[in-house]
């Protein structure tokens, strides 16, 4: 089976996601700007989309977006039991804002990103957690 490249390195430049969200349109794509404790779902939008079909063949796209389908619709049960907002977004870019004023911008039309989970709980960066199982990564991170 093939697994499209997740963030693996993202920790770093992450940050934060909101109360207010706001979706600017660029001839780069869209940009979304988030603050306040969240967990960010992300998947890729239509031109990375037809990237990917072309980079690794349309039957191992279609097996792959189908398993990462299943673990966003898991995460995000799991996230609303734990009572965490939650933003869901194609957004190429994502500004986040914590509540110190700092800032964070995460480029998602990079390689390195398709489907994925950003926790963020508005005091510290936000953090890559595991699509498949958050749990311990939502402990760690939203101490819920």
């Amino acid at each position: 089976m093939l697994v499209l490249p997740l963030p693996g390195q993202a920790q770093n430049r992450l940050a934060a996601a909101a109360s207010r969200q706001s979706v600017v349109t660029s001839s780069r794509g869209q940009a979304l700007t988030v603050s306040g404790a969240c967990a960010v779902l992300y998947a890729p939008d239509a031109a990375k989309i037809s990237h990917l079909k072309q980079q690794y063949g349309e039957a191992n796209f279609n097996t792959s977006a189908g398993d990462n389908h299943a673990y966003v619709a898991r995460s995000r049960a799991y996230l609303q039991g734990k009572g965490i907002r939650i933003i869901e977004t194609t957004a190429t870019q994502l500004r986040f804002t914590t509540t110190g004023g700092a800032h964070t911008v995460l480029d998602l039309s990079s390689p390195a990103y398709s489907w994925g989970l950003l926790l963020f709980n508005g005091r510290t960066a936000p953090q890559e957690a595991n699509l498949a199982d958050p749990a311990t990564d939502v402990q760690t991170v939203m101490k819920k």
